[in-house]
């Protein structure tokens, strides 16, 4: 190895990846007077929330909706931190859901949606489950924000958490074990089968899971989730552009096209090694990489435990998506559908797509008069593996087709508009473009079986790696990907 691969610096922290959660964490330490090198394997920032454009269109590459930032959520704490205020709109309504011909406005006010969906649904006592929906919501982000350090990683730690902390209700803890279905029977709603299944597919949006499975803490704040959407001016990428100049301020550092390949321990920290060749000296390192990946590239007992959490959590999903320009003119306000389909989605295991289009002032992410589409489904892995190149083209074309035919049956006003770049990506072009093993998105679907206790903690027990995303405590999702950075930082600096 010659001496241009050899870095002599020691950093006190080398961060693997840039989505959110690797970029929150360097810039939450590189304020507090850390050195920190970011090594990302990309040419831009932002891992699954990141972008890539065509022409005059900028198209967001997996995440489209962002929540989570009151000033007690992460995204709040986060921006309050850094004194950032990113360009944001607050959407009201917060969704739109159609089942064929018939429309469900999921209103971000709680009284306009509660009256909406007895009005929409056979079952007309819904106020008790929503209200507690909500308050369950409520409850959890304050608890959240007073505790620190989670999951606990003993019984004698959940004793204490129980004990000890301001656990607001006993209820909370029930939550994490027994699933939504337990509480849809509660109310009288399990025998309402057009209800269920709008939970069941509002829960694979925010916890990869449904109501037999999902335990109803996470997904109650899944389901309260649209009462405070916000659109990001410009893309997904946007605040976090916000975060990345702070970093640059405060002195941080980062390195594009430097995929890490070999993670080792030393008795200086750890020796980060990448595809280059190139070597990097850190005393802690925080990987913002899943776990499925960290077995590749770690060694000895670090490599013996992630393969053991790799093998632990193998039921996550993968996503095919569609991007688009359309020539929209402006029709389209409401920024977020999703769609109920009939038939189950070809090689794709889901009921229902969800379409994301930018509003129509947003003239970073398409030119006047055009709107930017982006339409995502889940998909299991297996679907897209080993296939020959011919059987695997077929495949996105038959996807693509039935998706651009249920967005056709919906949005009839834009069925003869002009569409621009209809560009189809499957779970192994997650993996080519961001390095994800196998393609899996969405994180480790939340259950009863695996629930929040169970997933990864972001302080591990081994001295001076942390970890953040959406593979550890508290999972999925730009606010839970925030918060493992922010346990992550509280936890180093005390």
């Amino acid at each position: 190895m010659g001496w241009a691969n050899l870095n002599f610096m020691v950093y006190d922290f080398v961060i693997i990846g840039s989505g959110y959660g690797g970029m929150s964490a360097a810039a939450l330490l590189a304020k507090s007077g850390f050195s920190v090198l970011i090594l990302e394997s990309h040419t831009v920032i932002g891992g699954c929330a990141s972008f890539f454009k065509r022409k005059d269109f900028v198209f967001d590459v997996g995440a489209t909706t962002l929540s989570g930032v009151l000033p007690n959520q992460p995204l709040g704490i986060l921006f309050n931190e850094l004194e950032i205020q990113p360009k944001m709109r607050k959407l009201e309504p917060g969704m739109k859901i159609h089942f064929g011909k018939k429309t469900l406005t999921r209103y971000a006010d709680k009284e306009k949606w509660i009256y909406e969906s007895e009005n929409f649904f056979e079952s007309k006592k819904q106020s008790d489950f929503w209200n507690k929906i909500f308050e369950i919501d409520s409850d959890v982000w304050g608890f959240l924000q007073n505790n620190k350090q989670l999951p606990p990683k003993s019984i004698l730690d959940l004793i204490r958490l129980v004990k000890f902390s301001n656990f607001p209700k006993v209820g909370l803890l029930q939550g994490i074990f027994l699933p939504m279905e337990f509480l849809l029977e509660k109310y009288g709603l399990g025998k309402d089968l057009l209800f269920r299944k709008f939970i069941d597919e509002q829960l694979l949006i925010t916890t990869q899971n449904t109501s037999k499975d999902a335990p109803f803490v996470p997904s109650a704040m899944g389901l309260a989730y649209p009462s405070e959407t916000y659109y990001p001016f410009g893309g997904m990428v946007e605040p976090l552009r916000l975060v990345a100049e702070k970093f640059a301020e405060f002195g941080g550092e980062i390195k594009f096209k430097e995929k890490v390949t070999n993670l080792a321990q030393n008795k200086e920290g750890f020796k980060v090694t990448t595809e280059k060749g190139n070597s990097f000296q850190a005393k802690n390192v925080v990987s913002n990489i899943p776990i499925w990946n960290l077995a590749k590239i770690t060694e000895g007992q670090i490599q013996n435990y992630f393969q053991s959490e790799s093998e632990k959590f193998q039921d996550a999903w993968g996503a095919f998506t569609l991007n688009f320009g359309i020539e929209s003119k402006g029709k389209i306000t409401t920024s977020y559908h999703q769609i109920h389909v009939e038939k189950e989605i070809p090689f794709c295991n889901s009921g229902s797509i969800f379409v994301s289009f930018s509003q129509p002032d947003d003239i970073v992410k398409a030119p006047e008069g055009w709107q930017t589409v982006t339409i995502s489904t889940h998909t299991d892995v297996k679907n897209w593996e080993s296939l020959s190149k011919e059987n695997y083209q077929e495949q996105k074309e038959i996807v693509t087709n039935f998706i651009l035919t249920e967005f056709d049956k919906v949005f009839e006003e834009l069925r003869e508009a002009e569409k621009m770049f209809v560009l189809a990506s499957s779970p192994n072009t997650f993996e080519f473009y961001t390095n994800r093993e196998k393609g899996f998105v969405g994180g480790i679907p939340h259950s009863v079986k695996k629930n929040l206790l169970t997933l990864p903690s972001g302080i591990t027990s081994f001295k001076n790696l942390f970890l953040v995303g959406d593979t550890v405590f508290p999972g999925q999702g730009v606010p839970a990907v925030v918060l493992s950075a922010l346990n992550v930082w509280r936890k180093i600096v005390g």
